[in-house]
C-alpha cells in the first residue's frame, strides 16, 4: 500500500509539473503575442512621420513641376524620409533582434550638421502644419563630427523631435540646441508641450510604457525605449527634464 501511495504521489507531482509548465508556456506565448502587437501599434507612430513627409513633398513637387529648384529640394527631402522609413521597416522585419537587444551598430565619424539638416527637413512639414516655432542653435562646437551609427542617430533624434511636435500644441515652440559637454556633444530637444510628471522620468524609457495623461495617444510606448538603448550602446546617454503643462527637454549625449 505504501508503494502504491508513493507511486500515486509521484504521478500527481509529475502531472502537476507538466500542467504548470504548459501554463507557463501558454503565458509566455500570450506575452510574446501581446508584445508583438504593441510593438507594431507603437511603431506606427514612428512610421507615420516620414511617410507624411514623403506624401507632402510629393504633392508639392507635383504642383510645381516647372520650378526645377523646388522639385529638386522636394526630391532631396523625399530621399531622406525614404531612407529613414526603410530603417524603421527593417526594424519591424528584424523585430527579434530588437527584442533581444541585438541591434547591429556601425560606429563611425558622422557629420552632426548633415544629420540635423536631414532631420529638420523631415520634421518641418509637421511643424509648419501646427504653426509651431522651430529653432536650431549650435554653440562652441569645435568639431562637428560625433562617433555613432548615423542611421540609428537619425532614428533617435527623429523620434524625440516627432514626439515634441506631437505633444506640443499649435503655436507652441520646439528647439534644438547643440553644445559641448565634457567629453560629449550634447543635443537638447526642448518643447513647450504637455510635459512629464517628475515621477515618470525613468518610466518613459521603459518598454511599451504609456503615461496616463497620453494613454489615448499612439507612440511613447517604444520609441523612447529604443532611443535610450541605441544611445547607451553607443557609449552615450539620454536624460530628461520636464514640468507638467510647461514642456520637456530631452538631452542626448554623444561621444565627440
Amino acid at each position: 500500500l505504501l508503494v502504491l501511495l508513493v507511486v500515486f504521489a509521484v504521478y500527481l507531482y509529475m502531472t502537476w509539473r507538466q500542467l504548470r509548465d504548459l501554463d507557463y508556456a501558454r503565458q509566455e506565448a500570450e506575452r510574446a503575442n501581446k508584445a508583438k502587437s504593441e510593438f507594431l501599434s507603437n511603431m506606427s507612430h514612428d512610421i507615420r512621420t516620414p511617410m507624411n513627409a514623403i506624401v507632402g513633398m510629393t504633392s508639392i513637387a507635383s504642383a510645381n513641376l516647372e520650378n526645377t529648384k523646388q522639385v529638386q529640394n522636394c526630391l532631396k527631402k523625399i530621399t531622406l524620409s525614404s531612407k529613414h522609413l526603410l530603417g524603421l521597416i527593417n526594424d519591424v522585419l528584424d523585430m527579434s533582434k530588437i527584442e533581444n537587444g541585438k541591434m547591429t551598430l556601425n560606429i563611425d565619424q558622422v557629420s552632426l550638421r548633415e544629420v540635423l539638416d536631414g532631420i529638420v527637413s523631415i520634421v518641418q512639414p509637421q511643424v509648419s502644419e501646427k504653426n509651431q516655432r522651430f529653432d536650431l542653435s549650435v554653440h562652441d562646437i569645435s568639431a562637428e563630427n560625433v562617433f555613432c551609427d548615423s542611421v540609428r542617430l537619425n532614428q533617435v533624434l527623429l523620434n524625440l523631435l516627432s514626439n515634441a511636435v506631437k505633444y506640443t500644441p499649435k503655436g507652441g515652440s520646439i528647439s534644438i540646441r547643440v553644445r559641448p559637454w565634457q567629453f560629449y556633444t550634447r543635443i537638447d530637444i526642448t518643447d513647450t508641450g504637455i510635459g512629464i510628471a517628475a515621477g515618470h522620468y525613468n518610466d518613459v524609457f521603459q518598454r511599451f510604457y504609456r503615461a496616463e495623461e497620453v494613454a489615448a495617444e499612439e507612440g511613447v510606448g517604444l520609441g523612447l525605449y529604443l532611443a535610450n538603448g541605441i544611445v547607451t550602446r553607443q557609449k552615450g546617454y539620454i536624460s530628461v527634464k520636464s514640468k507638467v503643462g510647461e514642456g520637456t527637454t530631452f538631452s542626448v549625449y554623444l561621444l565627440s
